[in-house]
């Protein structure tokens, strides 16, 4: 902890004309995380600084040192009512207005998270248009702040943005991901919802991780920054300087993520770099028991021309290895909303609803059942078939009545063909068969850089792309 003290004292911000001095983190509109401590901090030219809330007759002081104050704010059960925050130290006062307190998720990744609700160039967000034009019934259910793209060589403590209450002026700028996770969140648990939306697309997961971690498992960050091919976005620590740094410690309830085409050429080790980031993340967030979920979505299925026919399916398998690696933590499917030739698939809905499903289970401890991926449990090769078993399909899998897309067989020569697959009724297996491999040994779903499949649990949790085939060479 004495590290991350330091970390949050390198850099130094003072608004011009200003005794009492905050970071854009904290600022009128903001979500406060219910039921905790949660930090404050900022700076003052004075020896204290005195904090009133409007949700409490108690008064809070914090010693400043050196210019830099910081105190834990209890906050109360969550409510829809507005709440001020008034901050005052001897020579001048601030009041922070239209606070709300509710519940706070970090989302973070890169272009698939940072994708606003207006869409990209070419590239739209399915039901874009009634979501911007009903943002404004939850102007008192969901709040962002979404930070500016930044890289920087060492930790940085503030950054330019504000919170902002969702409307239709708004929420085109919004993560499309966040706004939909946000809004299923706030209508099943009816709360308020903040969003810390930090993102930057074409990133790779070392950019966002401690450049201390990454030396511990092998990098020269040093010699891989130095290099003048390295763009802000792949160097090592750098976006995490620029982007985690400053809102480290913000009390938030999980951590949302959603990045990994980046690193599609080097998937063997990603797994046990999520597994890390997430425990630097935790770390920051001084959560040594792991309570805060950590979700993630799997990335969806695209063509990527001029690559190996599984390069992406591989990274897919490291997501999905990393489920046994992180504690507490949910991994979200999208093998069915992929789109062959644009690689922003248009429906986000269906990962934020998916997202915040992963949330009511993980971090609220709803019993929703099968509402996480369906994944793949065993197979049995018998009887010129495949028999395969899955979990979290306790109902069963669909379509009972159609054709099962995706899956493939190989016999003893190793070569896949295409495949049948057929549901057994009220049972989580599927048989696979194919008359061009009679006797079959390895069978795949979805294992394909798209390869798009339908086979999906009764809540619609689409089943994780797998290969049996699997060895340590691939």
């Amino acid at each position: 902890m004495k590290r991350i003290f330091l970390l949050w004292l390198a850099a130094a911000w003072m608004p011009a004309q200003a005794k009492i001095a905050l970071p854009a983190l904290f600022g009128d509109n903001m979500v406060l995380q219910q039921q905790c401590e949660a930090s404050l901090w900022g700076r003052s030219d004075a020896s204290e600084v005195i904090v009133r809330t409007s949700w409490s007759d108690e008064e809070f002081r914090a010693e400043v040192r050196d210019g830099r104050w910081k105190l834990a704010l209890p906050t109360p059960a969550a409510s829809y009512e507005p709440q001020t925050l008034t901050l005052r130290d001897a020579d001048s006062q601030t009041t922070l207005r239209n606070i709300l307190i509710g519940e706070v998720w970090i989302c973070s990744g890169q272009s698939n998270m940072y994708m606003p609700l207006r869409g990209y160039t070419g590239q739209p967000v399915a039901e874009a248009l009634p979501t911007i034009l009903e943002a404004a019934e939850y102007r008192d259910r969901i709040r962002m702040i979404t930070l500016p793209k930044r890289d920087a060589a060492t930790p940085k403590d503030d950054f330019e943005g504000r919170w902002e209450a969702a409307s239709p002026a708004t929420a085109p700028r919004m993560s499309a991901t966040a706004y939909f996770f946000a809004r299923s969140l706030t209508q099943a648990l009816d709360t308020p919802v903040g969003i810390v939306s930090t993102s930057w697309g074409g990133s790779k997961i070392e950019a966002w991780m401690d450049p201390a971690s990454l030396s511990e498992l092998g990098y020269d960050t040093a010699k891989i920054n130095a290099d003048p091919k390295t763009d802000a976005r792949t160097r090592c620590g750098t976006i995490y300087n620029g982007l985690i740094a400053p809102v480290a410690g913000f009390a938030a309830r999980g951590f949302v993520w959603y990045q990994g085409e980046a690193n599609r050429k080097g998937a063997a080790r990603y797994a046990r770099l999520l597994e890390r980031m997430a425990a630097d993340w935790r770390t920051q967030w001084n959560d040594p028991k792991n309570r805060m979920p950590f979700l993630y979505v799997q990335i969806a299925p695209y063509s990527y021309k001029n690559s190996a026919a599984t390069e992406a399916a591989q990274l897919m398998e490291a997501q999905s290895d990393a489920l046994e690696l992180i504690a507490n933590s949910a991994m979200i499917s999208t093998t069915d909303l992929g789109e062959e030739d644009c690689i922003h698939p248009a429906r986000k809905r269906p990962v934020g609803e998916r997202l915040a499903a992963a949330a009511l289970v993980k971090a609220y401890k709803h019993k929703l059942a099968d509402a996480l991926a369906v994944r793949f449990a065993g197979a049995e090769f018998t009887g010129g078939k495949a028999v395969v078993r899955f979990d979290n399909a306790r109902y069963g899998l669909t379509p009972q009545t159609e054709e099962i897309t995706g899956f493939e067989l190989a016999g003893a020569d190793g070569r896949f063909h295409p495949a049948t697959g057929r549901i057994v009724v009220s049972k989580p297996i599927v048989e696979v068969t194919s008359p061009e491999v009679p006797q079959p040994t390895a069978v795949r779903y979805s294992f394909r850089n798209y390869a798009p499949g339908n086979l999906a649990n009764t809540l619609g949790m689409p089943v994780v792309p797998f290969r049996t085939d699997r060895t340590k060479e691939n």
